[in-house]
């Protein structure tokens, strides 16, 4: 990597590397989805309307409805009511930890940050190796910058489930942040990216940290022959647009 590229467009580089991300199909990228398998396994959001017309009585009722409801928010995107309905789920049970790990995910989207860690910090405590909300909430250290949070829950993780392909995804964005090159290519194979596509996935990290010179250089190679990364190839040829090299 000889050639040196203009100082970056900030902007530019978060557009281009939202791309990416947009097309990435790599488990990592969706760690903080609010679509995560975290929700309810026992309830349904195709429940009828006249299931909600009917008064519960019982406890348990009334809180399976409050998650149906509140799942339904989030599919229709009513954020703001679907966390007004998460609430009352914890008025009914404050130990409910699926609310607020889903409290958490919704924070996150309404970018309030200390909101969200307070409910991570509630559903990790009553569900501490729960997988979805480990990876969910290390990826949120990631995301804060505060990797050796990040690193620690995704150690966690592993010595209870070595095979989440979620929790090896986030370490390898962890490793890529530190330079640890071969780590990280291995992390995100084991995450189910092929060897290309991890070399993408080194590029999209150094592209959203600022290094479009770094990360010029693995996504060419991974943008490289008929088994090259579709995603590289295309955010190859932007960068090359965007940021051509000196004459």
């Amino acid at each position: 990597m000889t050639d040196h590229r203009s100082m970056p467009n900030r902007l530019l580089v978060v557009l281009v590397a939202a791309q990416f991300i947009s097309m990435s199909g790599c488990s990592s990228w969706k760690a903080l989805s609010l679509n995560s398998d975290s929700k309810s396994k026992v309830t349904s959001l195709d429940k009828p309307s006249s299931l909600f017309d009917s008064k519960p009585n019982t406890r348990q009722a009334q809180l399976d409805l409050a998650i149906v409801a509140a799942e339904q928010h989030e599919a229709k995107e009513e954020y703001r009511e679907a966390m007004k309905t998460y609430q009352s789920v914890l008025e009914l049970d404050k130990k409910n930890s699926l609310a607020h790990h889903r409290l958490a995910l919704l924070a996150c989207r309404m970018s309030a940050s200390k909101q969200a860690q307070e409910h991570f910090e509630a559903a990790l405590r009553l569900t501490p190796k729960n997988t979805d909300l480990i990876a969910d909430y290390a990826y949120w250290y990631y995301l804060n910058k505060q990797d050796s949070n990040a690193t620690e829950l995704v150690d966690q993780g592993l010595k209870r489930e070595p095979q989440s392909e979620r929790l090896h995804g986030i370490k390898g964005l962890l490793l890529t942040r530190e330079h640890q090159w071969e780590p990280a290519v291995d992390s995100f194979v084991k995450s189910g990216c092929t060897t290309q596509q991890a070399w993408a996935n080194i590029g999209h990290v150094l592209l959203l940290e600022g290094d479009v010179q770094a990360a010029s250089y693995w996504i060419e190679h991974a943008a490289q022959g008929e088994q090259g990364s579709l995603v590289a190839k295309k955010t190859h040829n932007v960068l090359q647009a965007s940021y051509p090299a000196p004459n």
